[in-house]
């Protein structure tokens, strides 16, 4: 029955796209899609805090964000670090009194075999040599996985308390459609929109939200050697339905819906952004 639901009026619908007073959290924010969803956020009207390791890339990002009349906040700190991330977290709540939108970015891409592959040929021109050692496996599962743990376990709980928050994982359309010497990051992704979605069910009743991204093909700095790589280009464009890449604000434009309340009734989900490569 619908005659009970309420009409939105054609004119609110931009309004509710806007965030004002929220507070942002963004790690991996110093760069490709994590500064696009800054400022995406910084546009709608909310306070955005980026996190990353490199001073010159946030303090660059903590600008464009003031730039739109927001208030604005650049923390280093290594989330795969719990203890940073524990102090980190403590400085932007002291300085900006909550948290309201936590958006899990921070990642690394390794392609590498995980083993010696016999034979020549099999290794694309974007991987790098050798197999995958000890320490990228753990750098890549705690990088996307154990990192964003430490920020829900730091930050959700005001969240919680405040009966409002949003938590978006950066996940990847690779998860469905496989790319060559990419299991590592492949598996890492997958685990992060498993602990997604069952923490959606734990904290949908407190209106905490928590939703995954999946791009496919963006050009940004992690992913340069593919895009830049003439053969490497083609095999890419021609496993994508709409033959192109996609553009940085799109991702963005995705994020702000979720983190808006046009998306407060949208939880436990994975939104590819992929120009069809998954159908």
């Amino acid at each position: 029955m619908t005659e009970n639901i309420p009409s939105l009026p054609e004119a609110t619908l931009s309004e509710r796209f806007r965030i004002d007073g929220r507070t942002a959290l963004i790690t991996g924010g110093g760069r490709g899609i994590g500064r696009t969803i800054a400022l995406a956020y910084a546009g709608a009207g909310a306070d955005v805090v980026v996190v990353s390791r490199t001073e010159a890339q946030l303090k660059q990002v903590q600008q464009e964000v003031e730039s739109l009349g927001v208030r604005g906040g650049a923390f280093i700190a290594d989330i795969c670090d719990p203890g940073q991330v524990r102090d980190m977290a403590e400085s932007v709540l002291a300085e900006f009194g909550r948290v309201d939108i936590l958006v899990n970015n921070a990642g690394n891409l390794p392609y590498k075999p995980l083993v010696p592959l016999p034979g020549s040929g099999l290794r694309g021109a974007w991987s790098s040599p050798g197999t995958t050692t000890d320490e990228e496996w753990f750098a890549t599962l705690n990088t996307h996985v154990s990192g964003s743990f430490f920020a829900m376990r730091a930050l959700v709980p005001g969240m919680l308390e405040n009966r409002w928050g949003r938590v978006i994982n950066m996940s990847s359309s690779a998860r469905l459609r496989t790319v060559p010497f990419c299991s590592l990051y492949e598996m890492a992704k997958g685990a992060l929109t498993a602990l997604g979605r069952s923490l959606a069910y734990e904290w949908a009743p407190y209106n905490v939200t928590v939703n995954s991204i999946s791009p496919g093909h963006f050009h940004t700095e992690m992913s340069a050697q593919m895009h830049e790589d003439p053969k490497s280009r083609e095999w890419m464009l021609k496993r994508i339905p709409m033959r192109r890449e996609g553009e940085l604000y799109e991702v963005g434009a995705v994020a702000l819906y979720l983190a808006s309340d046009l998306g407060s009734y949208v939880t436990g989900q994975e939104l590819f952004i992929d120009g069809g490569e998954t159908l």
